[in-house]
C-alpha cells in the first residue's frame, strides 16, 4: 500500500511503500519500500544514529538541566534500558551547538543556581491543566524588564480566582490586520528538532516548550497565564502565551502551531 507524507531520502520521491517491520535492539521499525530507485529505509527520524530522538533530546535536557556528563548518561541508561557514555553525550551536544544555544550562558547559570533552575505551577482554566515554566537563571540575566520579571516570578504564587472560569482570549472574535510572512528561524529549528521525540501529538506542544526552556538561549517561560480585568464591567478575558523569550533585549511572544504554514488566516 502506498504510503502518504513519506519521502525516500535517496531519490526524494514519493512512490513508497510498507514493506514489513524490522527489529533492532531499540524495538521495531517501520521498513519502506522505494518503488523508483529500488531502494529500502527505516522510519528513523535520525539517520545515521544508533539511539533514537527520545534519548538524544532526553540526553541533552538533562545535561543542561545542571548535570554532568556521567549523570546525564546514567539518566537515560536508567530511564532508556540503553549504555550510552559520557563520550556520545558530549558528541550529541557538540553536534547540535548550533541550534541548543544554552551553552553560552549555562556556567554563569550553574554558579549562581546549580541545578534548581526550573520552577513549574500547574493552573486550571475552564477545565483545562495549563503547565507554567519559568527559568530562574535566564530570566534574572536575560530579563532587563523588571514589571516582566516581578510578573513572571509572581505566578509561583498563583493567578486571580476569575482566571480559572472566565473566557479564554482564543474565543473572542477579533477582527484585526496583519502581515503574514514566512520564516525558518532558530525557533523553527528548535521545534523540529524536539518535535522528533514526541512519542504522540498530544506531546508536542509540552516536548517543545520545555526543550526550548532548557536548551536555548532566550526562552525565559512558557504557558504563561495573562489576563484582563475590566473592574467597572466586572468581565475579564484570559489566556496563555505559549513561549516567551528574550532576545537582543527585545520581549518576543511566539504561539506554538505546529501545522502554521497550513492555517486559515482568519483562524491565526
Amino acid at each position: 500500500m502506498k504510503t502518504e507524507n513519506v519521502l525516500c531520502p535517496k531519490c526524494g520521491k514519493g512512490n513508497v511503500i510498507k514493506k514489513g517491520r524490522r527489529k533492532t535492539k531499540f524495538g521495531f521499525r517501520q521498513f519502506y519500500y522505494c518503488k523508483d530507485c529500488e531502494s529500502g529505509f527505516t522510519d528513523s527520524k535520525f539517520p545515521n544514529k544508533t539511539y533514537g530522538p527520545g534519548v538524544i533530546v532526553n540526553a541533552i535536557n538533562f545535561y543542561n538541566l545542571g548535570n554532568t556528563l556521567e549523570e546525564s548518561a546514567k539518566h537515560i541508561n536508567r530511564r532508556f534500558k540503553v549504555k550510552v557514555s559520557k563520550s556520545s553525550v558530549h558528541s550529541w551536544l557538540n553536534e547540535f551547538m548550533d541550534i541548543c544555544t544554552y551553552h553560552i550562558i549555562r556556567d554563569e547559570v550553574l554558579t549562581t543556581y546549580s541545578k534548581d533552575v526550573l520552577v513549574s505551577k500547574t493552573y486550571e482554566h475552564n477545565g483545562l491543566n495549563y503547565n507554567f515554566k519559568y527559568h530562574r537563571g535566564k530570566t534574572d540575566i536575560l530579563c532587563k524588564y523588571p514589571s516582566l520579571a516581578e510578573y513572571v516570578k509572581g505566578l509561583e504564587r498563583g493567578c486571580p480566582e476569575f482566571f480559572e472560569n472566565d473566557n479564554r482570549c482564543s474565543q473572542l472574535k477579533i477582527t484585526i490586520s496583519f502581515k503574514k510572512s514566512d520564516r525558518y528561524n532558530l525557533a523553527c529549528m528548535l521545534a523540529g528538532f524536539a518535535l522528533k521525540s514526541a512519542r504522540n501529538n498530544k506531546e508536542r506542544h509540552s516536548v517543545v516548550e520545555t526543550f526550548m526552556l532548557i536548551n536555548d538561549s532566550s526562552t525565559i517561560a512558557c504557558e504563561v497565564p495573562v489576563w484582563f480585568w475590566e473592574k467597572n464591567l466586572d468581565v475579564g478575558i484570559c489566556g496563555h502565551i505559549d513561549i516567551l523569550q528574550i532576545r537582543n533585549g527585545k520581549i518576543y511572544i511566539l504561539d506554538f502551531k505546529p501545522d502554521a504554514i497550513r492555517e486559515n488566516e482568519n483562524k491565526v
